[in-house]
């Protein structure tokens, strides 16, 4: 058997972790220089929630792109692409005071952390949860770290060369990842489905029956668009066209002026959009799990779903 890795920026190596009012849950923080995860910290502590803005929270490679694309386009009325990258209003990473330099309100934040771990006053947000089959997770989880946080010069060089059975230990068994575990991740968002602020839906769903749910979201939002724009809104963020709309045109031109703007030099410049446009839009289908999974793999993966009784009544989609 391969060798047992563990995730580069596992809690245990940063000593970086988001936790609960009770401290009951203790999750673990995408690293940063310990100055700049403290401003993160300290920035979303003191934020006031602005109520016309949104919230968007979703394990990583759950659709996060994908459903901020489409909140945006209803709050825009327009089925245009957005320019500016919803990294701008990504709370796990920035300080959410500059968000109102490039997206004034009503906009739409975005977040990879459980939101039992923020702070009270994005917990009473308006929130759309986006939840996806473990199974398609894993596989592009496994691109997400071996493509992008392996080629980190701070990475340990086996993560940009490890098999996908060492990254599959790791995503079944291990907790100490970024954000936590996607089992634990999914159950506790799972069980607020209920809650007036909060609306939950399916990746697949908005692969499957995009106007549907693009209904369902503009209802919940409040944004009274009318069925011919959200048709439009459903054809434009189809996966493929909208690849090919966010990584050439003018939301591709709107983006190279915010990255010029960091003063890169052309070299930087050219790598920060190869990386945009290759590594965040990779396939989005349903399903690609049975690309990669050997017959092993998947029997080990069912027998781990089998027993995970948290997740036994969510209407996964494979």
């Amino acid at each position: 058997m391969e060798e047992t890795l563990t995730h580069p920026m596992a809690g245990s190596i940063t000593g970086q972790y988001f936790v609960n009012d009770d401290d009951t849950v203790k999750v673990p923080a995408i690293y940063f220089m310990p100055e700049v995860f403290k401003n993160v910290c300290s920035d979303l502590a003191s934020y006031k929630w602005n109520e016309a803005d949104f919230l968007v929270a979703t394990y990583l490679k759950n659709g996060t792109h994908f459903i901020w694309e489409v909140m945006t386009m209803l709050i825009n009325g327009s089925a245009e692409y957005i320019g500016a990258s919803k990294k701008e209003l990504m709370i796990d990473a920035l300080p959410v005071k500059e968000s109102a330099k490039v997206f004034p309100s009503p906009r739409v934040f975005n977040t990879h952390y459980r939101t039992d771990v923020l702070p009270a006053e994005f917990r009473k947000a308006k929130t759309v949860v986006v939840m996806r089959n473990p199974k398609d997770t894993c596989i592009s989880y496994y691109y997400h770290v071996k493509n992008i946080m392996g080629r980190k010069s701070s990475a340990p060089p086996e993560i940009g060369k490890m098999s996908f059975q060492q990254f599959l230990r790791m995503f079944l068994d291990d907790k100490d990842v970024p954000y936590g575990t996607y089992f634990e991740y999914i159950e506790y968002m799972w069980s607020l489905r209920a809650e007036p602020n909060v609306l939950l839906i399916f990746y697949e769903d908005l692969k499957l029956d995009p106007v549907e749910t693009i209904q369902k979201v503009n209802e919940f939002m409040g944004t009274d668009r009318s069925p011919e724009l959200v048709q439009q809104i459903a054809e434009a963020t189809d996966f493929s066209k909208m690849k090919k709309g966010k990584t050439g045109g003018p939301a591709a031109e709107e983006l190279l002026k915010i990255i010029k703007a960091q003063n890169l030099d052309e070299k930087e410049i050219v790598e920060r959009m190869n990386k945009i446009n290759t590594q965040i839009y990779r396939k989005g289908k349903i399903g690609d799990w049975k690309n990669h999974f050997t017959v092993a793999d998947n029997e080990r993966f069912d027998h781990f779903l089998a027993d995970w009784e948290g997740g036994r009544d969510i209407p996964f989609k494979y």
